[in-house]
């Protein structure tokens, strides 16, 4: 059993870098900077969305017709919850209306049908003020002339690409409606967030939503999981003598063993024991409703010994210290074991079977301090193929010129989004978990 986290990065706290010595190797005994150091040394920042909740009301039919669905009934508490700003949508005119919580539900509960949304203006709106929003609409985007209600036009995949871009999470609430008595369609409810964000708004509607079978739920990311633990999470392999000072501690996990490296490798590599694995309790939380299916992850190091050290000098001498760009990656030391990744989606972190007990950037002289990222490295479109969760974007057009043909706007513009492949979290790269290993000297 494990219990289930958000993706963090796991450190603990103190004052300059000093080494102890221990059976001939060291130890950074003093990692308290290191939760700073981390957070100098961050490459990018990500676009952060601000506290402001904007809220799209599609007037349509779609949504005119809403005061018969207990769904959309009872969404309306955790929305205005929210203390959203209310944005009407009427035709071609987007306006805001206010942000008043008694008003909101007001207005929720008296939709007067104006047709023709602009729903593209709307998310392109959206996309652009950084802040979370709700969207509710049909997703029929309606222009008149011969290309009327843009049956097969992925008119939304440009403002659905720039937001996962900025690391954002956007998610689907469809719900099953008949459309004046005759046209099967469906109404979304569209959450705009961060799954970094605490307490964000998918978190808050989704405690309270109605658990309705009918109603399917998608998730569309960049490929970052939820990663989760087992019970007994850090599951370090005794062999390597883990220090009561490791665990979850503050921000980062940070972990440090008691044991040489060429001991480490004898022990693990050497046959000297049955249980091989140097540390094992985390597990990605594949879903059904998730945009991208993790196939494979693969797990990247860096040597961050040295950049540590002068970023503690620097602050024990009260000097600016140097922000660094590139860490050093050690190569041919760790791996997953990618059969039990398959079968249970834990995260086994395993001496590489090419390592020779020394490695490339280990250091003889110096404590080994590293930072280990768990890394995407094979992942699918879980969308684009998936009639379970796909065919809730596809409904029947109201429009007679077109003979009531199926309309797959909102799934192409979602389908192209996850099928391009600098899309794909393992072009990306994508970070599911970051582990901190400090470790003696070889």
């Amino acid at each position: 059993m494990h219990s289930r986290l958000p993706i963090i990065e796991l450190a603990t706290v103190g004052m300059s870098f000093l080494f102890v010595s221990c059976g001939g190797g060291s130890l950074t005994s003093d990692l308290s900077h290191l939760a700073d150091f981390v957070e100098y040394n961050k490459q990018s920042a990500q676009v952060c969305l601000s506290d402001t909740v904007d809220l799209y009301v599609d007037y349509s039919t779609c949504v005119a017709e809403a005061k018969y669905s207990d769904y959309y009934k009872a969404l309306h508490p955790s929305i205005v919850d929210c203390s959203p700003v209310f944005y009407s949508i009427k035709g071609r005119n987007i306006k805001k209306e206010t942000d008043n919580r008694q008003h909101v539900y007001q207005l929720l509960s008296d939709i007067r049908e104006v047709n023709n949304a602009d729903i593209k203006r709307a998310v392109q709106m959206i996309v652009r003020n950084n802040h979370q929003a709700v969207l509710i609409t049909d997703g029929e985007y309606y222009m008149g002339g011969s290309v009327r209600d843009n049956l097969n036009n992925p008119y939304l995949a440009e403002e659905f690409r720039a937001w996962i871009e900025k690391g954002h999470d956007i998610y689907f609430y469809c719900e099953p409606y008949t459309e004046s008595g005759r046209f099967s369609k469906t109404r979304f409810y569209i959450l705009f967030t961060d799954d970094d964000l605490a307490n964000n708004i998918h978190d808050r509607i989704d405690r309270s939503a109605p658990k309705n079978s009918r109603v399917t739920k998608f998730h569309m990311s960049d490929g970052r999981f939820g990663i989760s633990f087992s019970e007994n999470y850090p599951d370090i392999n005794v062999s390597l003598s883990p220090s009561e000072n490791t665990g979850r501690t503050g921000g980062l996990d940070v972990q440090e063993y008691l044991i040489s490296w060429k001991d480490m490798y004898r022990y693990l590599m050497g046959g000297d024991i049955d249980q091989t694995y140097v540390l094992r309790g985390l597990f990605v939380d594949n879903t059904e409703s998730d945009s991208y299916k993790i196939e494979e992850v693969k797990p990247v190091v860096y040597q961050i010994s040295e950049e540590y050290q002068a970023y503690c000098d620097s602050v024990y001498m009260e000097k600016m210290p140097k922000v660094v760009r590139k860490f050093r990656k050690v190569e041919d030391v760790f791996e997953i074991d990618d059969e039990i990744f398959e079968e249970t989606g834990e995260i086994v972190l395993k001496l590489d079977d090419d390592f020779d007990g020394v490695g490339n950037t280990l250091s003889y002289d110096h404590p080994n301090l590293l930072r280990v990222d768990f890394v995407v490295s094979e992942a699918e479109d879980n969308f684009s193929d998936n009639s379970s969760l796909n065919s809730a974007f596809k409904w029947q057009s109201i429009s007679a010129a077109n003979g009531h043909a199926e309309n797959t706007s909102i799934y192409q513009s979602i389908s192209l989004v996850l099928k391009d492949p600098d899309m794909n979290p393992e072009k990306r790269e994508v970070v599911l978990y970051t582990v901190y290993l400090s470790t003696m000297s070889l």
